[in-house]
């Protein structure tokens, strides 16, 4: 618009400018302008000299020059100006058009990969902060104040060559196929003989996976296909005559079967579980007998027996299967045994022990050097017997890619390092730890160990004895379990009904002697997951985890050989941690002696109810309930609000006391107040003594805020009916002249009236919720008490424990039980002596004053008072 406005506005000068420019360049134009502007005349015969006509375009041309050309540059500039923001204004919309189309068609990619990528930069930071934060989640709000930092772990040398190890491996695999390969080859093939030598299972082919489970899916299928020669080509069809059987322990790891089922293709049927032992030998070893008798009948029933999955050292215990007898079940029956387990880590040291070393006569067994060696991302390695290289490519454990040999890499570089003497040194490091820990638990009289049982002591009578005991210790070589577990359980050295290994749990059939010891158990398997807890946040180098066994409940579980190196704990740390279990056995001791105490305290008080809490460890839980309730049949929903607010201002009122008071819910969700653990110095009389009084406490203010309010109602309005009858009588006495404004004041001049007033305001008392009037307050100016002709008692402190009634007595084995899983333990105080007329605050008054204006206006309680009325 404003070029167009410009044009327009110059156009008369362009058209002037156009004729002196014409003017300019031939004189005859301009005279023949000039002649159509005046009359024409008849030429002269005398010729126009040019001269003149030079003359006349003299003035155009300085014209131009002086004005016009200005102008029109300047123009010229802005115009040109102008189109120039014209086009990068279309420039920019045609870019913008651009850039919504190009999004429009990239809205399925993620933020991070559109465009064209990010700075390296920006990538690291993200990488670094995602590694030292726990709740990094890279969104730009995020408050960096609430990260938490990760515990990392400071790797030693054998572990940055595991990690230099996958970064050499990514570089490799850019080799020339031709040299990558016979890389490759030289790689597995030196990492194969390392292990077998180094494990004593020579003459094998390994095979290397990342998931530890992974080893024995590939095993399966090997076996299978040795079975199975025509499985390669029928399939299933192969196997439907005669379907295959795998032999797996009940002590295996949980959903075993399942995983095998998935990964191989078959029914649940083709799974069968070998029971452990349930008279004879350890509870968590696989049962012979057993065994043979499953292997006879599924013969007879037509199916193929194909592997059995031998322990050396169970998931859970540690404990090791019969090797050797398994070996013999196997071969006489043409079955393949597997063997994989922590205690397999015990073939690499000069001596052996003896329950393993039947291992190395097995078909194949599964090893995990990553956690054996405290090696990050180094892969399992399973080493198996096999003299058809076809069978084990039909079962996929000969791979010809080169890029997947590579894993083998990280182990190849990490032996060499560590050699021989550094392997040995971890292994005997990590069963050291155990031995230690074993020791010094072992006396406790309150743990007892599920791992290592206590072996019995033979009696050497004579000198044939000493020989055998002698040869024996020659012959046979046992270590240490390399896996503790042990539980805190009763005093051992007491006599206790032991329960069969065989006993079927029937709750519908238990007897009311069985109940009670079964929440006995429970309370105790609570105890030991609070005892978890609190040792891993005392000494977190040492890793510790519960773990539910099926006849002993929930134990502490510390295998070494899993954690020592990764943790790179030493034997400090298991000192420090034996002295934390010794410190906290202590506080579990205390509890458990005052625990039935506390229940026969508990059940001699009306107010209090003893609560059983699943999942809940300490001394016990209670519920108070009001006066009113007490033996109450039918509890309606208004009396359970009425309970649920009372146990939630009793626990505040608790908690300012001590922090080991926490608010709990029973199972028919009413509020209950929960006891943590105590020491050995708490008196428990004491402290139920403070629950009650404080109970008593909260309810009787809780019932004087409720009648406060109609108590100060029924007084104002008694006080009004007062002021209301002075007020007539003023009016009686004074006459209606004077309450008139103007008449009034010329009536009080001429008859003053008397100076006391006739009406008077008037006082409540809170505690005896009187109403008096303030006749004496007006006359001394000050309040007046009431005088008490009985004389006050001294107040006598008394213990809290004194409130209490005598506790019912009752027998240990019927006290009920109240189980955990974790609390914050504070050690219990004993209560400073008191009484409740401490707290008792002196009487507050509230003066309700009339000020002649407003008759019915009146002052609110001044504060409230906490007084026992009782």
């Amino acid at each position: 618009q404003r070029v167009k406005m410009a044009e327009s506005q110059n156009q008369p000068l362009l058209e002037k400018s156009s004729e002196s420019t014409t003017g300019e360049g031939s004189g005859d134009a301009v005279v023949d302008k000039q002649d159509d502007k005046v009359p024409r005349k008849e030429a002269s015969p005398e010729p126009v000299s040019q001269p003149k006509q030079a003359s006349r375009a003299v003035p155009g041309s300085g014209l131009q020059k002086m004005f016009m050309n200005p102008l029109l540059s300047d123009l010229e500039s802005k115009v040109n100006e102008n189109n120039k923001k014209l086009d990068e204004i279309a420039t920019r919309i045609e870019e913008d058009r651009e850039q919504r189309r190009k999004e429009k068609l990239t809205e399925h990619i993620p933020g991070p990969l559109k465009g064209s990528g990010q700075k390296l930069e920006i990538i690291m930071q993200q990488v670094q902060d995602l590694i030292l934060y726990e709740n990094y989640t890279a969104e730009e709000d995020q408050d960096r104040s609430k990260l938490i930092p990760a515990k990392l772990k400071k790797l030693d040398d054998n572990s940055e060559v595991a990690v230099l190890a996958h970064s050499v491996a990514a570089y490799v695999s850019t080799l020339d196929p031709a040299h990558l390969r016979q890389f490759t080859t030289r790689i597995v093939s030196d990492t194969t003989l390392w292990t077998s030598r180094l494990f004593r299972f020579p003459d094998s082919s390994a095979y290397f996976h990342e998931e530890e489970r992974e080893g024995i899916a590939k095993i399966c299928r090997l076996a299978i296909h040795k079975k199975f020669p025509k499985y390669t080509s029928d399939g299933y069809e192969a196997l439907y005559s005669r379907p295959p059987v795998i032999y797996i322990s009940s002590a295996s790891r949980p959903g075993l079967s399942q995983y095998l089922c998935s990964q191989l293709g078959l029914p649940a049927t083709c799974i069968c579980t070998v029971p452990c032992n349930t008279v004879f030998g350890s509870q968590h070893k696989m049962d012979i007998a057993a065994l043979e008798k499953l292997i006879q009948d599924d013969v007879s029933a037509a199916k193929t027996p194909v592997l059995i999955l031998g322990y050396a050292g169970t998931p859970g215990v540690g404990h090791v299967d019969n090797l050797g007898r398994l070996q013999s079940i196997a071969k006489d029956n043409e079955i393949w045994l597997h063997v994989e387990g922590n205690n397999l880590a015990t073939l690499c040291l000069f001596s052996v022990p003896t329950s393993v070393a039947s291992a190395k006569s097995g078909d194949s067994i599964t090893i995990n050097l990553g956690s054996w060696l405290g090696l990050p991302a180094v892969p399992c390695v399973t080493l198996y017997k096999s003299q058809d290289p076809t069978l084990a490519h039909s079962a996929g454990m000969v791979t010809y890619n080169p890029r997947i040999k590579l894993s083998s890499l990280s182990l190849w570089l990490c032996l060499q390092n560590l050699g021989h003497d550094g392997v040995v040194d971890k292994i005997k490091h990590s069963t050291g730890l155990a031995k230690y820990i074993y020791e010094k638990i072992e006396p406790m009289t309150n743990i007892v160990p599920v791992g290592n049982p206590p072996k019995p002591q033979k009696e050497i009578k004579g000198l044939g004895d000493l020989f055998a005991t002698a040869i024996q210790a020659l012959v046979i070589f046992e270590i240490v379990n390399p896996t503790v577990v042990f539980k805190y359980s009763k005093d051992r050295t007491k006599p206790d009904v032991q329960k069969a290994p065989y006993a079927v749990n029937n709750d519908a059939e238990m007897t009311e002697e069985e109940k009670k010891r079964a929440a006995l158990d429970s309370y105790y398997d609570a105890l030991n997951v609070w005892l978890v807890d609190v040792l891993r946040r005392e000494v977190p180098s040492i890793h510790i985890t519960p773990l539910e066994l099926e006849n002993d409940g929930i134990c502490i579980r510390f295998a070494p050989l899993e954690t020592a190196n990764t943790n790179d704990t030493t034997l400090e740390d298991a000192s420090n941690f034996v002295d934390s279990l010794t410190k906290q056995l202590a506080i579990l001791d205390a509890t458990v002696q005052q625990r039935v105490t506390f229940q026969e305290l508990v059940e001699g008080q009306d107010n209090l109810i003893l609560i059983d809490l699943p999942n809940w460890a300490g001394l016990g839980a209670v519920q108070y309930i009001p006066e009113s309730m007490v033996g109450k049949v039918d509890i309606g929903e208004m009396d359970l609000l009425e309970i649920n607010k009372l146990n939630t201002e009793l626990v505040q009122q608790l908690k300012s006391c001590d922090t080991a008071f926490s608010l709990g819910k029973t199972e028919e969700g009413t509020m209950c107040v929960r006891f943590g653990l105590i020491t050995e110095e708490t008196d428990t009389e004491e402290l139920v003594g403070l629950v009650y009084t404080t109970g008593k406490e909260v309810e009787e203010s809780s019932r004087f805020l409720e009648t406060m309010a109609e108590v100060v109602r029924q007084g104002i309005e008694a006080a009004n009916k007062d002021l209301e009858a002075e007020n007539l009588e003023k009016l009686a006495q004074e006459g209606a002249l004077r309450q008139l404004p103007v008449v009034g004041s010329f009536m009080n001049w001429l008859s003053p009236p008397a100076k006391e007033p006739t009406i008077k305001g008037r006082t409540f008392n809170l505690a005896s919720g009187t109403v008096a009037s303030t006749e004496e307050t007006y006359k001394y100016h000050m309040q007046v008490q009431e005088s008490n002709s009985e004389p006050q008692s001294p107040k006598i402190q008394t213990p809290l424990k004194a409130n209490l009634k005598p506790p019912k007595k009752r027998s240990l084995s019927s006290s009920s039980t109240v189980s955990s899983s974790s609390v914050v333990v504070n050690g219990i105080p004993e209560s400073e002596e008191g009484s409740v007329e401490q707290n008792q605050v002196s009487q507050d008054k509230q003066v309700l004053e009339n000020d002649g204006q407003d008759d019915t206006s009146a002052q609110e309680a001044v504060e409230q008072t906490t007084e026992d009325l009782k």
